[in-house]
């Protein structure tokens, strides 16, 4: 009989995510934060995440000069087709 645990273990190995050191969220083992740079886009909607730690969807706008709040930023997942 397969309980729980070993089935979520066995969609983790398919899937590609798995569970946090926590156990409190599931991340990717594939997919990771890019940092904010030249090349970030802009005025689009991506994933951010913050010097706190804390994502958020939105656009992200370069302003010279000024302190930025965003570190990183990640595409959008999709669909299978």
């Amino acid at each position: 009989m397969v309980n729980e645990d070993d089935e979520f273990e066995r969609i983790e190995m398919e899937q590609k995510f798995r569970l946090d050191s926590t156990k409190a969220a599931v991340v990717s083992t594939d997919y990771y934060w890019i940092p904010i740079d030249a090349s970030t886009p802009t005025g689009v909607k991506i994933l951010l995440l913050g010097r706190g730690g804390v994502a958020s969807l939105g656009q992200y706008f370069h302003r010279p000069n000024e302190t930025q709040f965003w570190d990183f930023w990640a595409p959008l997942p999709k669909k299978k087709p």
